[in-house]
């Protein structure tokens, strides 16, 4: 815990130390034990321990502080967790490499592009609407530009996926993979021999878990997972399918992985037999699920080097995979999109679902939305949010006028079930929702994480931007400054 930040306080006593060394003593005076310990981490999150015991452990629990924004639907009775979005952008996030120039890499400055598909069957029309509630629980900014949601209608006779791998953020275009015969493996195993097969043949929320944890969150040991399909001779095309979900590492973490040469990040790479039976790497990165519980698509037609049909994916990243299986894809079958846009949008303080892990140990954290907490769970974001109320012409257009949300904040979006042409008999709707955004999180090691601006734009080369660079000052985007951006939190940030 080295530069972490203590304070105790025992009655009328109370001290501050920074940790320099194994052991931080505390002077109690004629106090027997203090009443309350705060542990300020070098990462920013702070932990409170009341009345701390002696000979007593203070580790720093494991949890995200920073990722995306959650997305509940309305399913019919109540609001369900449905998948995390807005996943590929990281303003001012360390990349945990080295750059060209020997400087820290950062992530992207581009604005996330992003297409994210629903579970099946879960939104169910409400009033005339489909309804979704967009919140923002953990430490970080969210910049929403603009949001559509895409009705995906489709013969019962085939499901549809798409490939959510996380990406660098930039333009993006709406692919959809026909499945109509999935093929599971018919053996399935890591790299110590373990049988990895019960929990990869359906997605059940029963993870390959057998991973190592290593000295950070995000990192483990290398592992493998080798899937064995059997053959797969007279398939036109192979595609593999892999749905799990993914623990990321953060910033700080990002940046201590600068330091130190041992631990390196190994990107999920795919290998297959040669003639020789040796492993070949065909794929050098397959990437890795964009957050909770998103499907991975691998091209792996003419990427075979022998009649062997095994592959093998190699990592250390903290994946967990649910489900495997190939298929060859089909485009015969007919699909109509149709692209909805909000007819209302309203952004308002809600607070804190109450987590839990879907899945048990190895499941990722989901979220209740019936059940939540209204009070401030991480240290204040310093700047302008958008106001609360209606901010439907905010995500009309991208245009950098954009909805400004933290923690504790729920937007509540509705769209026009009316706009969607009828459900033929015999197929089926999908959802899929598109987003055009930024994230920043408030990591003492983002740049500056721990406030509002400097605000994100498209067009800017690099983030925080120089003194060359400004966010537009014209007419429309001052009006729109002045108007919306009237929310302040000016807590003192320690």
């Amino acid at each position: 815990g080295l530069g972490a930040v203590i304070e105790l306080r025992a009655r009328d006593l109370y001290q501050l130390r920074r940790v320099t060394d194994r052991t931080t003593h505390f002077g109690l005076g004629r106090h027997l034990k203090a009443d309350v310990l705060r542990v300020r981490w070098t990462n920013g999150v702070s932990q409170t321990i009341y009345y701390p015991g002696t000979e007593q452990d203070v580790r720093e629990q494991q949890l995200l502080k920073g990722s995306c924004p959650f997305l509940y639907a309305w399913d019919g009775r109540s609001f369900t967790f449905a998948t995390d979005v807005m996943w590929n952008s990281a303003l001012g996030m360390p990349l945990g490499i080295m750059g060209t120039a020997g400087d820290i890499a950062s992530a992207s400055p581009q604005a996330s592009q992003q297409y994210v598909q629903l579970p099946t069957g879960l939104l169910q029309p409400r009033d005339g609407h489909y309804t979704l509630q967009l919140t923002e629980e953990l430490w970080e900014t969210a910049y929403l530009d603009q949001l559509r949601l895409l009705t995906v209608d489709h013969p019962d006779s085939v499901k549809l996926f798409l490939n959510e791998r996380f990406v660098t953020p930039g333009p993006a275009s709406l692919r959809l993979y026909q499945v109509a015969h999935p093929r599971p493996p018919i053996a399935a195993s890591d790299e110590r021999g373990d049988d990895l097969l019960p929990a990869l043949r359906a997605e059940d929320d029963v993870y390959a878990a057998t991973l190592r944890p290593a000295r950070y969150q995000g990192v483990t040991a290398m592992h493998d997972l080798v899937l064995d399909f059997g053959s797969l001779a007279g398939m036109d095309s192979v595609y593999l399918f892999l749905n799990g979900w993914v623990y990321p590492t953060d910033a700080s973490i990002n940046f201590a992985l600068t330091q130190q040469h041992r631990i390196q990040l190994v990107q999920p790479y795919l290998q297959v037999k040669d003639a020789a039976g040796r492993w070949r790497t065909v794929i050098p990165d397959i990437g890795f699920p964009a957050g909770k519980k998103k499907t991975v698509v691998v091209n792996l037609t003419g990427k075979f080097l022998s009649a062997d049909h095994r592959v093998r994916i190699r990592t250390n990243l903290e994946i967990y995979w649910d489900r495997a299986f190939v298929a060859a894809t089909r485009a015969a079958s007919p699909v109509t999109v149709t692209t909805l846009s909000p007819t209302g949008a309203d952004l308002h303080y809600r607070g804190f679902s109450r987590m839990y892990r879907k899945g048990g140990r190895y499941g990722p954290q989901w979220f209740a939305y019936d059940d939540v907490s209204r009070q401030p769970r991480w240290q204040p974001i310093r700047g302008a949010f958008t106001r609360y109320g209606d901010v439907l012409p905010l995500l009309a257009a991208v245009d950098d006028q954009y909805v400004v949300f933290g923690p504790g904040d729920d937007i509540t979006l509705q769209f026009d079930t009316a706009a969607a042409p009828p459900l033929p008999r015999g197929w089926t709707r999908d959802f899929v929702l598109y987003t055009e955004s930024w994230m920043k999180d408030a990591d003492l090691n983002t740049a500056d994480g721990g406030t509002v601006g400097p605000l994100p734009f498209h067009g800017m080369s690099r983030y925080p931007y120089g003194a060359g660079a400004a966010f537009p000052t014209d007419a429309v985007h001052r009006r729109y400054l002045e108007t919306y951006n009237t929310r302040r939190d000016e807590r003192t940030r320690p």
